[in-house]
């Protein structure tokens, strides 16, 4: 009986499909017209009813079925009920393609993340020319400076793209003139920076800044060759720079200027170049910072050159937080955190754990400039830095999502030790998780960082409890299932044995914890060949003995992967599973979320903040009865005489 109402379910939802209900309708209609222009008449226009070749004629009937039957071969295969919503199924080709496992989208390719406009200093037309290239400013002064750029200006710049560019299409659409990189600098510099003559109008300078300045005068090293390299821009002043040339969020300004001082200094070192640094960025200073860290690059490298540590070939935790420190400073969205520095550190680590959790699938704690090109990390820097509503950005970096987890292990630690243990884990989401899958988790789930010793080795972190970073990754896979990280994460945790594939020895080893809870509970229990099943039958593995984790990243897995792992370890989550409404799981296809845990994560912060407003009313409403009864104790007290005093009689 069970068998047939989970089947029952099943069409059900399968029904309440619009793909299903369009194909099956589509279906319907070209039954319909074939059996009403064919049914008397054969594929060659004769007449079915008389014989041919001296062979009985078919009968009507059997000639439909025969033609419904044909149909049935041509027809397309009807969709699951997972199809996401908006894919047209189209009829099969002749190629013999199957419309329901179309061909996957192109892979990112690393022209993706590249220019339309030429990122060379001078240009690669500007360069061989006669007299061509922008090295450094007019030698007289700012009339020849002036008229070189002039001289410029109008120049066609080559594309990344021009290459590939056809003549036909160059003669249609002539490419756009536009100063190259070293204009486009030199007339920044000019307008944000100040010659060393006038650093009198800047505050803040060191005192022996004259001196080495003129030091540079007279060596004339590379890059200084002009008056104009020695154009001085103070950092404060070095935001346009950031955002109009190297295409990095505003807040970056500060560290980026950081980084180019020790560039700088890093390559008069190598050269044995005998200057002291400057504390201060010139124009060629940041002709040498172009030539060696932007040109060659394009927009991901170069971001990722920037996060990391010049002397490394990857970017861990610590790199992130200088730019997360300048986000917190100069959003308008964060301004409220600015009289709460614990806070701002926590928001901190929040955002940089989930940078980790989403770009560093491997958990390594470090992330290489190859997981940089796969993931969406530039595109939501440059979202935050444009949009003032941090709730807004979803990915990373919302305040409200950084609140319900924070919020979330707060509530679990109760001892404020930063540490939870096996007992608090259990009393997560209502005591939902099994004992069994909350030790797997200490024993075996993905940790985002190590830690290392005073001696700088690498220390495995404690399996004896979960730190708050522990935890994010811990929420972030519970909470939303239906993506790739969520998915290995918990495939890591119970797959026992660690030969990465999920038998159904393993899998019956956690659902009879289940069982026993479902009895307990008294809900109606469900066997495991009948869960197991199900299962099988939404998740299509490519081996039916055993499950491996690519079996859960299936294009058609998103949706229901997660159900199999509630299954085996969350028996809240399970039941809601079983006991779903059809209806209800279509609007939640369709609301305004991109993920699960964008929605769990709105609907937990409005709860918490409902919680605080009934706090704040309660602890109003015992200062309001705590004043009332003080206001009643020294009336008694006046109206004794006792007071001490009395007020006069007019």
């Amino acid at each position: 009986a069970s068998a047939s109402i989970k089947m029952d379910e099943l069409l059900t939802n399968w029904l309440g499909s619009d793909a299903v209900y369009e194909s099956v309708m589509r279906v319907i209609e070209n039954l319909k017209a074939e059996s009403n222009t064919n049914a008397n008449t054969s594929s060659d226009g004769r007449d079915t009813l008389t014989t041919v070749d001296g062979r009985p004629p078919l009968s009507p009937k059997l000639l439909v079925i025969k033609q419904q039957q044909q149909q049935i071969k041509k027809r397309p295969e009807i969709p699951p009920f997972f199809r996401p919503k908006g894919v047209v199924v189209e009829h099969a080709q002749p190629h013999g393609d199957n419309p329901q496992n179309p061909p996957p989208s192109p892979p990112k390719r690393r022209i993706n993340s590249s220019f339309t406009e030429d990122q060379t200093w001078d240009g690669i037309y500007m360069a061989n020319r006669e007299g061509g290239g922008v090295t450094g400013g007019g030698g007289s002064g700012e009339g020849d400076e002036i008229s070189k750029i002039s001289a410029h200006e109008y120049d066609t710049i080559a594309t990344d793209g021009a290459a590939s560019a056809t003549t036909g299409q160059q003669s249609q659409q002539p490419q756009q003139q536009q100063p190259c990189i070293a204009i486009r600098a030199r007339e920044l510099f000019q307008e944000l920076g100040v010659f060393p003559s006038a650093l009198d109008s800047v505050e803040g300078l060191p005192p022996n800044l004259p001196a080495i300045l003129y030091q540079y005068e007279r060596n004339e090293s590379t890059y200084h060759k002009e008056k104009e390299d020695m154009r001085l821009v103070p950092m404060e002043r070095f935001e346009r720079i950031t955002k109009e040339l190297c295409n990095f969020p505003t807040f970056f300004h500060k560290p980026l200027y950081d980084r180019i001082l020790l560039l700088w200094e890093q390559h008069l070192t190598s050269q044995q170049i005998k200057l002291p640094p400057l504390p201060m960025v010139t124009f060629g200073m940041f002709h040498y910072f172009w030539d060696t860290e932007m040109a060659p690059y394009d927009k991901d490298e170069r971001f990722f050159r920037l996060i990391k540590q010049p002397t490394q070939d990857y970017i861990t935790r610590d790199d992130f937080f200088p730019y997360i420190k300048e986000l917190l400073s100069d959003h308008p969205g964060l301004e409220f955190l600015s009289d709460h520095a614990e806070f701002q550190d926590k928001y901190a680590v929040t955002v940089i754990t989930r940078i980790f959790y989403s770009v560093n699938l491997c958990h390594s704690g470090r992330i290489t400039v190859r997981q940089v090109r796969k993931s969406d990390l530039l595109s939501v820097f440059q979202q935050v830095d444009e949009e003032e509503d941090i709730n807004k950005v979803t990915k990373y970096f919302s305040y409200e999502h950084f609140y319900v987890l924070y919020c979330r292990f707060w509530e679990l630690d109760h001892d404020r030790d930063y540490k939870i243990t096996r007992e608090d884990l259990l009393k997560y989401g209502e005591h939902s998780l099994s004992h069994m899958i909350v030790d797997r988790i200490f024993d075996a789930a993905p940790r985002p960082f190590e830690s290392v010793d005073e001696n700088g080795n690498v220390v495995k972190p404690s399996r004896d409890y979960l730190t708050y970073e522990d935890f994010i990754f811990f929420m972030l896979s519970e909470e939303d299932k239906a993506n790739e990280y969520s998915a290995r994460y918990w495939f890591s945790c119970v797959d026992v044995d660690g030969d990465d594939k999920l038998n159904n020895m393993e899998m019956r080893s956690f659902y009879a914890v289940q069982l026993h809870r479902m009895q307990c509970m008294g809900h109606e229990v469900v066997p495991f060949e009948d869960m197991l099943c199900q299962m099988m039958d939404m998740i299509k593995p490519a081996n039916s003995d055993y499950l491996v984790v690519e079996d859960f990243l299936q294009d058609h897995c998103s949706q229901v992967a997660g159900a199999l792992f509630d299954a085996l370890f969350n028996v809240n989550k399970y039941v809601m599973f079983e006991q779903r409404d059809p209806f209800l799981e279509r609007q939640k296809r369709e609301d305004e979320f991109d993920t699960d845990w964008d929605r769990f994560a709105c609907i937990d912060y409005n709860r918490l903040a409902m919680e605080e407003e009934q706090r704040e009313e309660e602890a109003m409403e015992v200062d309001w009865v705590t004043m009332d009864e003080e206001e009643e104790d020294a009336d008694e007290y006046n109206a004794l005489g006792l007071s001490g005093s009395s007020e006069a009689p007019f």
